[in-house]
């Protein structure tokens, strides 16, 4: 019998801004009850869906009827991020600065003080007001018809979380997988299960993160469009230096207005500030940071495969690239399908040459998971016994241990 199961269990701090983490972390499991499952497979979400997915829902359960697996989907940190997974948009105070300042610049009198917008429903009345303002100029003829009024606003993702982006994400994966080794409702062979963490977009890049943290833990590795280093435009603080340009995504609720969205974050480019995103805290982030990958190569590898496009205009091809070619000359076993020409859409599996090229889901994890699977077979992992890693970034050291069935960090400055 099929089942699924939607768990909540205990996580991460935030040890890089030491922040008390106040919500649970929520997960959601699928299995065969009559099965004892030779494989754990962690589908993770990107940006705009979460583990309640209606489609996912789907998809697991073919999968499972199809191989002998057990599916998971963590709603990992600050995954509603998005309207549609319940981020609330609200105006934080360069919001209101940029607000005030541009309406100025133009000409507009707004009908009270920036300082006095507290909500939702006054949000949208002083937009309204603006668009109706910028309607009424274009048809008298002082502005130009192809004129939009530039603003930013900014998203509270669901749980009251924030962006911290990245690493208490891949530490959320891990610990659902660890927790799962140790409580999962059927045999985990002794804890030995392999764990494969499958995504796109988003959810590749933090699958090879999950990867980088815990070398030891994790069998496999199958991507589509993951990025190779973290993206500026989704750490949140982009606004502070271009909010056009570094914004996280458009919206184009109203003709004449250009909205620009950025999640809540604590991060700064701020250089004196606790929460300053230093150079430390982006390699920490980069899957394609060299001398890292020499220190992950160390350890037993994991096998990777991914599928990225040339026209991906999120995350560089070329990027992965020297990802993979890294990956080869370290000695992983990995696998970059570059997809860099029309002959090879098929219209099935490979759609178009833009990032995440339509490839189903299904159909990805169809393809490359019996492959992934026999590799695991054929070249299981030891049991390492010193589980943990650490990393030099600038002036830190961060240092990934798995302890009592979790990833534990520990940030310590380098001299």
């Amino acid at each position: 019998m099929l089942i699924n199961k939607i768990y909540e269990i205990d996580s991460c701090d935030d040890v890089e801004l030491n922040i008390k983490r106040e919500s649970k972390l929520e997960f959601k499991l699928w299995y065969d009850d009559k099965k004892n499952p030779e494989a754990l497979v962690f589908y993770t979400q990107g940006v705009g869906s979460d583990c309640r997915d209606k489609m996912l829902n789907i998809v697991a359960e073919n999968l499972i009827q199809k191989f002998n697996i057990a599916f998971a989907s963590v709603n990992y940190h600050c995954i509603g991020n998005r309207p549609q997974t319940g981020a609330i948009f609200y105006l934080d105070e360069i919001d209101k600065l940029i607000l005030d300042t541009t309406t100025q610049a133009v000409g507009i009198k707004l009908p009270y003080s920036v300082d006095r917008i507290q909500n939702y429903d006054q949000i949208n009345e002083i937009l309204n007001f603006i668009n109706r303002y910028l309607s009424v100029k274009k048809t008298e003829g002082f502005l130009s018809s192809d004129f939009y009024l530039h603003l930013h606003m900014s998203l509270q993702p669901t749980k009251n979380e924030y962006q911290n982006f990245g690493i208490m994400q891949a530490q959320d994966l891990v610990n659902v997988a660890l927790y799962l080794k140790k409580n999962a409702p059927f045999d985990t062979m002794g804890g030995g299960i392999p764990i494969i963490m499958i995504g796109t977009s988003r959810g590749g890049y933090l699958s090879h993160l999950a990867a980088k943290i815990a070398p030891w833990f994790i069998d496999g590795v199958i991507d589509n469009s993951g990025g190779a280093k973290f993206s500026w435009r989704m750490v949140g603080f982009g606004k502070e230096i271009d909010f056009v340009q570094y914004s996280e995504f458009p919206n184009f609720t109203f003709p004449h207005i250009n909205l620009h969205c950025s999640n809540k974050t604590f991060w700064t480019s701020n250089s004196s500030s606790p929460y300053f995103f230093s150079p430390a805290r982006r390699m920490i982030r980069n899957i394609l940071e060299p001398s890292h990958l020499e220190i992950c190569a160390k350890f037993p590898n994991t096998h990777y495969v991914s599928y990225h496009a040339i026209r991906d205009d999120l995350d560089p091809l070329e990027e992965k690239i020297a990802l993979y070619d890294y990956f080869e000359k370290l000695g992983f076993d990995a696998k970059l399908n570059s997809i860099t020409n029309e002959s090879q859409i098929d219209g099935k599996f490979i759609k178009n040459l833009n990032h995440g090229m339509g490839i189903p889901v299904k159909l990805l994890i169809e393809k490359e998971l019996p492959v992934i699977l026999a590799k695991i077979r054929k070249h299981p992992k030891k049991e390492y016994k010193e589980k943990s890693i650490s990393y030099p970034c600038e002036d830190l050291l961060y240092k990934f241990t798995q302890k009592e069935d979790k990833i534990l960090l520990e940030i310590e400055g380098i001299k």
